[in-house]
């Protein structure tokens, strides 16, 4: 069977999450943004940056920043947001995590935002951001994570990559720490934020196919209690759960 495509799907998907409230505006996007208003720099870059929300939320700090992603569809969404919000410093770029088209040592700043959990190669992309970081530059980072328990952690993920099959996977906090540490950046703060969503909005923003949907939803009925509790699954009206992804934020930076 083979791999399934990212691209294709975020291209086909992007006016979906260009309307998403989780991404225009979560919890995460208020603690990346109040990070990034206690420093200034000159060139930042949002990895995987989507439609955008996240390399807007820093560009007051920064003299100019680059928003990348591998989906031109997401990228023309961004550019549209970015004029409607009258913003003169951003600039949209194709590119993949793993293969920043970067020099050594030229960027402020990089931020990266709801999306690792979809790249193929997570350590990859943190030897790019630590090779194109200036010393001293600041990463970061905000992703939903996953439980240090593993019948929740299995419950989500199968869940994850049945919703979406460009999901890879979703470290645990804990592993994100023994990540970025591999590089050689240093985690100066973190934080444990959540992702409020209802079933029926999340598999609806990535397009599952109904036949999926409608399976998925018959097994929420008979979610482990650990999953229950970790991710406050929760029955609603009409047939539909609340539930809650936790999300790891936390401060990197390069040595000097």
């Amino acid at each position: 069977m083979p791999e399934p495509d990212a691209r294709q799907q975020f291209d086909r998907q992007a006016a979906e999450y260009a309307s998403s409230a989780p991404h225009s505006s979560g919890e995460s996007l208020q603690v990346i943004a109040k990070l990034a208003s206690e420093g200034r720099y000159g060139v930042a870059m949002d990895i995987a940056t989507g439609p955008g929300f996240t390399a807007f939320a820093v560009a007051p700090f920064c003299g100019q920043v680059i928003a990348s992603d591998i989906s031109s569809n997401m990228l023309a969404e961004a550019h549209r947001i970015a004029k409607e919000r009258r913003l003169t410093n951003a600039a949209f770029v194709l590119a993949a995590a793993e293969a920043l088209p970067y020099t050594d040592a030229s960027l402020d700043l990089v931020t990266c935002r709801t999306a690792p959990h979809h790249f193929p190669d997570i350590a990859a992309t943190l030897r790019e951001v630590a090779r194109v970081l200036r010393p001293g530059g600041v990463y970061l980072l905000a992703d939903t994570t996953t439980s240090e328990d593993r019948t929740a952690r299995a419950w989500q993920q199968d869940m994850e990559k049945r919703r979406d099959p460009t999901h890879v996977r979703s470290l645990t906090p804990s592993g994100w720490r023994s990540a970025i540490s591999a590089t050689g950046m240093s985690i100066d703060f973190e934080t444990a934020t959540r992702v409020n969503m209802t079933f029926n909005t999340w598999t609806g923003r990535s397009g599952t196919p109904e036949d999926a949907r409608e399976k998925m939803r018959a097994e929420w009925h008979y979610t482990p209690k650990q999953a229950v509790a970790e991710y406050r699954v929760e029955a609603i009206e009409g047939g539909d759960f609340a539930f809650s992804w936790p999300a790891y934020v936390c401060r990197a930076r390069k040595p000097v």
